[in-house]
């Protein structure tokens, strides 16, 4: 009888928080144990004890390379390989561009992956370009190596910018637990509100992001002072860390409005604050093309309308007009419109969250996403097998 499969998943990932890209890794690695298959995930750190449960239960061996230059990075990742020697490698959030396909190779796997969530359109010099080029054509067909993309967006960037071939690229969409992002009834809102001390009486507009320039949230703060200027009561949350928070905080005292802008941290429990929000707002900036931001998913799927700004891969989750509004990035008076347009219209708000959340089932459910990365799996270990839910 042949050996059960072993899948190892590299993220370029630290574990800090339980969002929805730690529970894809808790699905795969659900749906690979129910296969009789072995997942290994390996992360940039160690996955703390605070969210260590989520993986109990799963079979998932847990491993962690240390940060530090891209050589020791690399030497780890070789180390971990090497003891493992894993059928199947999926990178997550690392360049294919790289020696890394090759230093895979060594492992002997029959099967490896690279999944783009981060491409950006950058304008490469003549070398560059002729490198990426004879990396496509040459380096990743020799060493059968796959490339996934997670919007239409990043495969035209980088058959446009970077010049890959198309026909070796595929897409599969970002997915979030619909299961977890489920509205609540009335009553636990209030609660839930209580707990996190959100006033209960005002329309709350939350926006989760890692706090940086390019995530937009300067603008949304500009946004929320003209918002606040004509509705008062409406109330803002920001959930995350980063490198800009405390320039974001001071920016909200500065603009006199840190009454009414609350910034919640770093949280793992980002379902609970947009259970009881009445908008998602997701401000990325022009600079940052945002390729597939989860916040997109998440807010629909929880039936709340989402106003985001019209980059990278956006446009293609948010259905603009029928599951949100989608506003021109770097436009503070524009994402303030919208945001009253929906504070105004809480029968379209509420038609628009129902429609959100009827999307994510059809097309970006966890599930899907998980079912998708597996076929690619199977085509290459060529094992015939039913992906079952991983969840039941």
């Amino acid at each position: 009888m042949p050996k059960p499969p072993t899948v190892m998943s590299i993220l370029q990932l630290e574990p800090f928080k339980y969002g929805s890209k730690e529970e894809y890794m808790v699905f795969l690695s659900r749906a690979l144990q129910k296969r009789g298959w072995k997942s290994i995930l390996v992360f940039e750190r160690p996955v703390p004890d605070s969210i260590r449960p989520y993986f109990d239960g799963t079979g998932a061996v847990l491993e962690f390379y240390r940060d530090g230059s891209r050589f020791r990075r690399y030497a780890d990742i070789v180390r971990i390989l090497l003891r493992h020697c894993p059928e199947a490698v999926h990178f997550h959030f690392f360049n294919h561009f790289t020696i890394l396909p090759i230093l895979t190779r060594l492992a002997g796997p029959k099967v490896v992956v690279f999944t783009d969530e981060l491409r950006q359109p950058n304008r490469l010099s003549l070398v560059t370009r002729l490198e990426c080029l004879f990396w496509d054509r040459v380096v990743l067909p020799l060493l059968g190596t796959k490339v996934l993309a997670v919007s239409d967006y990043i495969k035209r960037t980088l058959v446009t910018c970077y010049g890959m071939s198309p026909k070796r690229i595929r897409v599969v969409y970002n997915g979030v637990n619909v299961e977890r992002f489920t509205p609540l009834h009335p009553d636990e809102q209030s609660q839930i509100r209580r707990e996190l001390g959100i006033p209960s009486d005002r329309p709350f507009v939350v926006c989760a992001s890692h706090l940086r320039p390019e995530k937009g949230i300067s603008d949304l703060l500009r946004a929320a002072e003209i918002v606040l200027g004509m509705r008062p009561e409406v109330f803002f949350g920001i959930l995350g860390e980063g490198p800009s928070a405390e320039e974001l905080r001071a920016k909200a005292k500065q603009l006199g409005i840190e009454s009414c802008v609350r910034f919640f941290g770093q949280r793992s429990d980002v379902n609970r604050f947009m259970a009881v929000a009445d908008i998602v707002a997701v401000p990325s900036a022009k600079q940052w093309q945002d390729p597939a931001p989860l916040t997109v998913i998440e807010g629909m799927a929880m039936g709340r309308p989402v106003v985001a700004t019209r980059v990278g891969g956006i446009p293609e989750y948010l259905a603009d007009g029928a599951t949100g509004l989608l506003v021109e990035p770097n436009s503070p008076a524009e994402l303030a419109s919208a945001l009253i347009r929906l504070i105004d219209s809480p029968a379209e708000a509420e038609a628009m969250g129902h429609a959100g959340r009827e999307r994510v089932r059809a097309q970006f459910s966890l599930e899907k996403c998980v079912q998708g990365t597996l076929q690619v799996f199977d085509e290459d270990l060529e094992i015939d097998v039913h992906v079952e839910d991983p969840v039941g």
